[in-house]
Order: structure tokens, then C-alpha cells, then sequence
């Protein structure tokens, strides 16, 4: 088993369609995060490459508890709320503020050419199969299944545990060494 391929985001050529990680987009969507500017600049690369997207039916759901937590962590993006606010000083404003996080999400994906994939028995059979060969969390392997059904094999992902699984193209702009190194700080 040889290691995934690690891309940059500036490398050339693009490819056809990526499956996309929820990481990656919360890190598009929400501009207080770390990456935010390099992440959003490849989604905008993508974009006007016309570049397809593949995601699954679990990107909503992954896609909420990533926002909660940036937003927790974060405060709301500016352009959401002038400065940007602590939630735990306003609680009472969450509903709202996922919600617009939920409609940030949905726009975004109606930007681009996708295929929406729908986690099946089939699906679910080959993520537990790859859970055991990489040593992959339940989610990831559902994406890394996606990837393979689809022969979509170009992962758009911050998440170093991608980098097990063999014959896959992570696009990450080498952001899981940098967090790497930046925790042993």
C-alpha cells in the first residue's frame, strides 16, 4: 500500500471533480478560521475552473457541527455580524446563527457542478472495510467509500488521516503538517 498523494492548491492541473471534506468548507465559509483565506482562494480556483464537486448526504450533518464549533470557538464570520461576536454572550441567537451557517452551506454548494451521494448498505459495508485497512474514523471512511464508488479519487480534505489511504489525491495545501507543527509549539 503506497500513501495518498498529497497536492497543493496552486498545483496545476486541476482535476475534474474533487469529493469535498466538510473541514475544508467550514474553512471556506467561516473567516475567522486558520485557513480561511487559502481555503476560500481554492474554492474560488475551483469554481472558476469548473471544477465538478462530489459530497454526501453526511456533509450537512458534519457540515453543522463544524460550524458550531467554529462559530463557539470563532465568534460569527464579520460579514454575518459587523465585529465578530462570542456566542456565549448571546445565546439565545444560536438557532439563527446556524441556520445562516445551514443557507451559507447550501449556497455554496449550488455554486458549483455536484453529484450528491447517498449513503447506502453497499456504501456503509465498504467504509467499515476501509475503517479496518486505514484505521479511519466512521466518517472518513464513508468519504474515502464516496471516493472509490464514484472514482472520484481527488479528496479536497485538511484531515491527515486521508494521507493512509492509498490511490487517493488529497488537496491540502500541506495545512495537516502546519497544524502538525504548530501543536508541538
Amino acid at each position: 500500500m503506497a500513501p495518498a498523494q498529497e497536492h497543493m492548491f496552486d498545483e496545476e492541473p486541476l482535476p475534474e471533480a474533487v469529493v469535498l471534506d466538510c473541514d475544508f468548507v467550514v474553512n471556506v465559509l467561516h473567516e475567522n478560521e486558520d485557513f480561511h483565506d487559502e481555503c476560500a482562494r481554492f474554492a474560488g480556483r475551483l469554481f472558476d475552473e469548473r471544477v465538478g464537486i462530489v459530497y454526501s448526504n453526511l456533509l450537512r450533518i458534519e457540515f453543522w457541527q463544524g460550524w458550531r464549533r467554529a462559530v463557539n470557538l470563532r465568534g460569527l464570520p464579520g460579514e454575518m455580524g459587523g465585529e465578530p461576536i462570542r456566542i456565549r454572550h448571546v445565546a439565545k441567537e444560536r438557532e439563527k446563527w446556524y441556520a445562516l451557517g445551514d443557507e451559507y452551506l447550501k449556497l455554496f454548494l449550488s455554486l458549483f457542478d455536484r453529484y450528491e451521494v447517498r449513503l447506502g448498505t453497499r456504501l456503509l459495508n465498504q467504509a467499515v472495510k476501509l475503517m479496518g485497512r486505514h484505521n479511519l474514523g466512521s466518517r472518513d471512511a464513508c468519504l474515502a467509500a464516496i471516493a472509490f464508488h464514484t472514482q472520484v479519487l481527488d479528496v479536497v480534505s485538511l484531515d491527515q488521516d486521508f494521507l493512509r489511504v492509498d490511490r487517493i489525491h488529497v488537496w491540502n495545501n500541506d495545512i495537516p503538517a502546519r497544524r502538525r507543527a504548530a501543536r508541538r509549539r
